[in-house]
């Protein structure tokens, strides 16, 4: 824990070094106004209290500076306010210039470096760890400050804030270094720990403050008030200074390839060595580990000695699948997901939870997190092979039971309330947005027939009976069983929809469909045109326009029929 710490002192050390050498003005500049500004807003926040002080006396009082003695007490008054009005706005002209600096700064050291562009937005994270670092730097030296003027007027107070933030520091990396657990949770919200400890540091010199007036012999009561900003900002201070030396460490792979000649960038492996990540922990080594605990955990009873734990494969990234074999039960999968999948996750959950009937899905055992990574456990109900075979099979299977799962209307309401559906997305600005690939009069022309048929469209689609669909269904994501039931095993990207849409529209895959119902070809025409549309596929998606004119038109033609035979 040590080593690692003083490694990463030492590269932010060479980081600033790095950015005195390349932009010495700017960065000069960015520091000094940086101070400039945290000292103006601290001004700015003691001066009015010596105006509400003289504000409640009829003089000066006598433990104002001598200099002060010499003023009328209303002439004193507008002084300070306007001195107060003063530092705020050199505050926000400081502010301003760290801003344009910063700019100037960043775009300096990037033109140094003559490197192409390695990813995107990396002008502005150039510039925000630019100026990060500046405020790193300016706040260490307001720290020194701050504690050179403390033992210089309250030297109490000052042995007192450094003998806290020196237990505190022993105290964190003594647990950092025991207490893994403590340790994840501490970088999980090392914002929110910074404050706490910071507040009560402060708490401490109020305290010591108050007794001091109380008790024993405070040196006076302009120094008094002082210390407490003083310690006020220097905590807060001390707070930023440490979480932004760790948001710069975060960045380390991405900083050194912007602003160091001799480093690149790689992808996929930005601070992986440091941290733990769901792949650290589905290593053979880890998983033989947590797995067991967690089943233990899930199921309320010690795993079994014979448990194998494997690798399963599916076509979903940033999900790891754990196939959990135990001779003669059932197979346990545990899913792990990376935490850009929390979303994934949450949906999955809510699903699978509480599923309809009939849902092809795995039984669910239960959520929780490992090492603060969200955990599904699932369990299939018959005992799987080691390795699957061909679920190509199972894919239409499951598209058809899906078309036939009943909704239950709390689901049903939930979705509703948070999601739009088809019908309610499809509108006049996409149709618009297909004009651009409208190269033809035939195009134009099938186009304005659509338009005019928009209510209609989305009458027709509002009609259709609901079903669950998921873009997930696919032979990598299924499982088969002895049996050869297929179970579908990923429930992240599932959707309610108007029946058949997510339906495949190629036309070997479409009859299965117009088997079931032709209106649920309206549907999944719909839903491809509404998915190339996204993709900017305008090209392929402007030619299923003509399909959805002729079905409307069928379908329209149908329903007159049967009224008039009605």
């Amino acid at each position: 824990m040590i080593p690692a710490i003083l490694d990463s002192l030492k590269w932010s050390s060479r980081l600033g070094a790095k950015f005195f050498w390349a932009a010495p003005a700017a960065t000069s500049g960015v520091v000094f106004f940086t101070l400039v500004s945290q000292l103006s807003m601290l001004l700015a926040f003691f001066l009015p209290l010596k105006v509400i002080i003289l504000l409640g006396s009829d003089g000066i009082p006598r433990y104002f500076p001598p200099a002060f003695e010499q003023f009328d007490r209303d002439a004193l008054i507008v002084w300070l306010s306007a001195a107060t009005i003063a530092f705020y706005g050199l505050y926000l002209l400081a502010e301003r210039i760290v801003e344009f600096g910063g700019e100037r700064g960043s775009k300096t050291l990037l033109a140094r470096s003559r490197k192409m562009v390695l990813f995107e937005n990396q002008d502005e994270l150039a510039a925000r760890a630019y100026k990060r670092h500046a405020e790193v730097i300016a706040g260490s030296v307001f720290l020194l400050l701050a504690l050179g003027i403390l033992f210089w007027l309250y030297q109490s107070v000052a042995l007192l804030a450094t003998g806290y933030v020196v237990a505190v520091g022993a105290v964190l990396f003594a647990a950092l270094a025991m207490h893994e657990g403590l340790r994840t949770r501490i970088q999980d919200n090392l914002n929110g720990w910074m404050g706490v400890l910071a507040g009560i540091g402060f708490m401490l010199a109020f305290g010591y403050l108050v007794v001091d007036f109380l008790f024993l012999d405070p040196p006076g009561l302009i120094p008094a008030i002082i210390a407490l900003l003083l310690a006020r900002q220097g905590f807060n201070r001390l707070s930023s200074l440490v979480t932004g030396l760790v948001k710069q460490h975060d960045q380390e792979a991405k900083l050194d390839a912007l602003f160091f000649h001799s480093s690149v960038f790689m992808p996929g492996q930005a601070q992986e060595t440091n941290k733990e990540t769901i792949w650290t922990l589905l290593t053979p080594e880890a998983r033989q580990q947590w797995v067991p605990e967690l089943i233990a955990e899930m199921y309320g009873e010690p795993a079994s000695e014979d448990l194998e734990i494997q690798w399963w494969q599916t076509d979903v990234a940033n999900v790891g699948v754990l196939h959990c074999r135990t001779p003669r039960k059932p197979s346990i999968f545990v899913k792990l997901f990376a935490p850009k999948r929390t979303a994934y996750a949450l949906h999955e959950a809510t699903l699978l939870a509480d599923p309809p009937q009939g849902l092809p899905g795995p039984q669910w055992i239960g959520a929780t997190q490992v090492r603060g990574f969200h955990c599904h456990v699932l369990q299939v109900a018959e005992e799987l092979p080691a390795r699957q075979g061909d679920t190509a099979k199972g894919v239409e299977e499951i598209r058809l039971t899906l078309l036939q799962v009943a909704l239950p209307q709390p689901l049903l309401t939930r979705y509703q309330r948070s999601r739009p559906m088809l019908w309610q997305r499809l509108n006049d600005s996409i149709l618009e947005r297909l004009r651009i690939a409208a190269n033809d009069s035939q195009s134009l022309n099938a186009l304005g027939q659509l338009r005019a048929r928009l209510q209609d469209w989305r009458d027709q689609l509002a009609a259709l009976p609901l079903a669950i669909t998921t873009r997930d269904v696919r032979p990598g994501n299924i499982v088969m069983t002895e049996a050869g039931a297929p179970t579908l095993i990923h429930w992240g990207n599932w959707a309610i929809e108007p029946a058949g849409a997510g339906w495949p529209t190629k036309p070997e895959q479409l009859p299965t469909l117009e088997g079931h119902a032709d209106a649920s070809v309206l549907a999944a025409l719909s839903r491809e045109l509404e998915f190339l549309t996204e993709q900017q596929r305008f090209s392929s998606a402007i030619a299923l326009v003509p399909r959805l004119v002729g079905l409307l038109a069928r379908l329209s033609a149908s329903a007159s029929s049967k009224g008039a035979r009605g």
